[in-house]
């Protein structure tokens, strides 16, 4: 199942709104077809504000305009959501996304 919930913008701004939480997230950019979001990066942390604001200054993909979260409580619960979510869009190892 993909990310429920809004899309938003990947600015400081919208980062700046996102609780210190524990998160699943994913980072996308508009698709060709409109009104969708292609996925670039799907991650988990255990704070979601300073995550994004640290991927914003050095993004671990190029081109990401928009990012999905989703909040959850433990850390079993974020890798379990963390790998359904790769394996459903058919990310890279999130380990090598930067080479």
């Amino acid at each position: 199942m993909p990310f429920s919930g809004s899309t938003y913008a990947f600015n400081e701004a919208s980062i700046a709104t996102v609780y210190e939480v524990g998160a699943v997230y994913g980072l996308f950019k508009p698709s060709a077809i409109q009104g969708w979001f292609d996925c670039l990066y799907v991650g988990r942390t255990e704070n979601l504000r300073k995550c994004l604001s640290q991927h914003l200054k050095d993004p671990p993909v190029a081109g990401a305009t928009h990012f999905f979260a989703e909040v959850h409580t433990s850390k079993k619960q974020r890798s379990d959501r963390e790998a359904a979510l790769i394996a459903e869009f058919r990310q890279w190892d999130n380990k090598t996304a930067r080479q």
